[in-house]
C-alpha cells in the first residue's frame, strides 16, 4: 500500500464535484471540517486499502465525537489528540498514511450535521450551543 497525503488536485476534481454536489447548499459544518471530508474521497480510487481504514477511523472518532460533544461549540473545543486516543485504530490508520488530523476533521464535520438536524429535518445553528 502506498502512502498518500490527503490535498485537493487533479484526482481530486471528479470525487470533489460530485461531494458539493450531495452536500448541497447550507451544509452546516465548517470549511475547514468539510475539506478534511473532500480530501478522503479520492482514496477510494487511489487507494482502496487505505480509504477502508481512513473511513474506519473517521467512523471510530465520529463515535467519540458523539459521546463527548453536544454542540458545535464542543466539537471545535475538543483536542483532536483526545478523539483519536480513544480510537481503536488510530496508530494503525496513521501508520498507513492516514492524516489523522484529516479524520477528526471528516468526523466533525460529520457530527456537525447531525447536531444541527432537529425532527421534521430543518437545520439549525448550534454554534452557540444552543438547540
Amino acid at each position: 500500500m502506498t502512502t498518500w497525503s490527503p490535498g485537493l488536485g487533479d484526482e481530486a476534481s471528479a470525487a470533489s464535484e460530485h461531494a458539493v454536489a450531495l452536500r448541497g447548499l447550507g451544509d452546516p459544518a465548517p470549511e475547514p471540517w468539510r475539506a478534511a471530508e473532500t480530501r478522503l474521497y479520492p482514496l477510494v480510487v487511489a487507494d482502496p486499502e487505505l480509504y477502508e481504514a481512513a473511513v474506519t477511523l473517521v467512523h471510530e472518532a465520529a463515535e467519540v465525537l458523539r459521546a463527548r460533544c453536544r454542540s458545535v461549540a464542543d466539537l471545535a473545543r475538543l483536542d483532536p489528540s483526545d478523539v483519536l486516543d480513544r480510537c481503536p485504530s488510530a496508530q494503525t490508520a496513521t501508520a498507513s498514511g492516514v492524516d489523522p488530523g484529516t479524520a477528526v476533521d471528516a468526523a466533525r464535520a460529520c457530527v456537525c450535521r447531525e447536531l444541527t438536524v432537529v425532527p421534521g429535518g430543518r437545520r439549525t445553528s448550534t454554534l452557540d450551543g444552543q438547540r
